[in-house]
């Protein structure tokens, strides 16, 4: 019976195979490990973590325990590897964060001095000691392209699902790949002495799978034997699998050439040649959908996507928008409009709930700082761009702004702007070159200041 490890990702057994991702464990004595970096199923966080440009930004402890594990797991990975051993990794979502260095940057003197921390972008695939590139994307229609992995296949079908892909390589033995062929999900490539085999993320910690003393029931250890069966399989077939030795340099004379062999090959390089062409349109094409379908993020977006939304619908009012960060100061937008008139702006998006004052604080803060810079010398007009209930559809949609946000709004003069309203002017503008109503947009959120923003009237395509 084969020693069994998962890292990261809950099996359903009755044996004590689990490890958590912030483990030190050894894999020494496994002889077939599954690792899923999904953070979902990891506690590295005990403290207040805060935001950065959109994505979780760690405190020094939680990162040092990060920095830490993604250490310990690339040696024990790497040591796994090097003994010949295969590697099952399930592909669970790129999950994106910044980490706290330990640097500091100060600047000022006095009560003016700011201390800022020095942050880098970190991913839950750090933990691998090589590098996968994935991207997020969701969806169930999948086809299989290698007989490898037809019983692991054939066993989950139903169950499978994708939440990320994989960018291709031309190292990489693709095994299953999305119904239209442009995504990659599955894949087979040797790292060190051993073979690591991606499959897609399968859902074990489900409410379906547990009693009601929360242990695995029947059904989930069924489900698990099942994987375990399927798995042990691929690694059967690995096994079994002929090796053949390397052709030597001295095979590719001419002497040795066979006519209809040197034939397929010229036909294999134009399929592969239309094939990295198309590719590499497709590449551009989903490049130009996703700039042409971004302006949707004023519905449904927050964070970082929000705040990029945002300021291209105010580019196509006629304004310069653009993010400010001087190391010392953040704001989400610095806006100024072509009649001379300055504003700041903050951007908030919230699943179920309306915008609340706690960010209108925040940008009352950003604005007082913004002014005593040197070189600001008239103070800015403050406007808050809010998506609230952001996750529930548009007429169902009710109170935009707490009452005490419009009555704090009122006094400070501050302006409140829907992000849905800015989405059907931005919609009408991407298509229409109508100067007339830019103004008149831009005029409503000059003297609309203090309340929220009504805009004219879209006009009627």
């Amino acid at each position: 019976m084969k020693d069994i490890i998962s890292v990261g990702f809950y099996l359903p057994t009755k044996e004590d195979d689990f490890i958590e991702l912030k483990s030190n464990e050894s894999l020494s004595d496994a002889d077939l490990v599954i690792f899923c970096p999904n953070f979902d199923n990891a506690r590295f966080s005990y403290g207040h973590n805060s935001s950065y440009r959109g994505k979780t930004s760690y405190n020094l402890d939680d990162s040092s325990r990060i920095v830490e594990s993604a250490k310990h797991w690339n040696r024990e990975l790497e040591a796994y590897l090097k003994c010949g051993k295969n590697l099952y990794i399930l592909l669970s979502p790129k999950y994106e964060f910044y980490i706290d260095t330990g640097q500091r940057r100060t600047s000022g003197t006095g009560r003016n001095q700011k201390v800022t921390n020095i942050v880098d972008l970190f991913s839950n695939y750090k933990l691998l000691p090589f590098d996968l590139k994935v991207h997020n994307a969701s969806g169930k229609k999948m086809v299989l392209q290698n007989d490898l992995v037809k019983s692991f296949y054939k066993s989950f079908e139903k169950e499978l699902t994708f939440q990320a892909y994989l960018e291709p390589s031309d190292k990489y033995t693709e095994l299953i790949k999305t119904k239209s062929l442009d995504k990659l999900l599955s894949i087979k490539f040797q790292e060190f002495e051993g073979e690591v085999i991606v499959l897609p993320y399968i859902e074990t910690d489900r409410t379906d799978f547990y009693n009601e003393d929360d242990e695995w029931n029947a059904d989930a250890l069924k489900f698990g034997k099942k994987l375990i069966h399927s798995l042990i399989e691929i690694d059967k077939n690995l096994s079994s699998q002929e090796v053949k030795s390397p052709k030597p340099d001295w095979l590719n004379n001419e002497v040795f050439e066979l006519e209809k062999a040197e034939k397929t090959k010229k036909l294999i390089q134009k399929n592969q040649s239309n094939i990295e062409k198309i590719r590499q349109e497709n590449q551009q094409l989903e490049s130009v959908l996703k700039a042409e379908e971004s302006i949707k993020d004023l519905l449904f977006e927050t964070g970082k996507p929000l705040e990029i939304a945002v300021i291209k619908a105010l580019e196509l009012l006629g304004f310069e928008a653009e993010n400010f960060d001087n190391g010392v100061l953040e704001l989400d937008q610095v806006i100024t409009s072509p009649e001379k008139l300055r504003y700041i702006g903050e951007c908030e998006g919230k699943d179920n709930k309306t915008i609340d004052i706690s960010k209108f604080r925040q940008l009352l803060d950003s604005l007082n700082e913004d002014f005593e810079r040197e070189e600001i010398k008239e103070k800015a007009f403050g406007l808050l761009f809010g998506n609230p209930k952001r996750l529930i559809p548009l007429n169902e949609r009710k109170e935009f702004f707490t009452q005490k946000c419009i009555n704090g709004a009122e006094r400070e003069k501050i302006g409140l702007i829907k992000t849905v309203d800015l989405f059907f002017i931005a919609q009408y503008l991407r298509n229409n070159l109508d100067k007339e109503f830019q103004k008149n947009c831009r005029d409503a959120i000059y003297n609309g200041l203090g309340n929220i923003i009504k805009f004219p009237e879209v006009p009627k395509k």
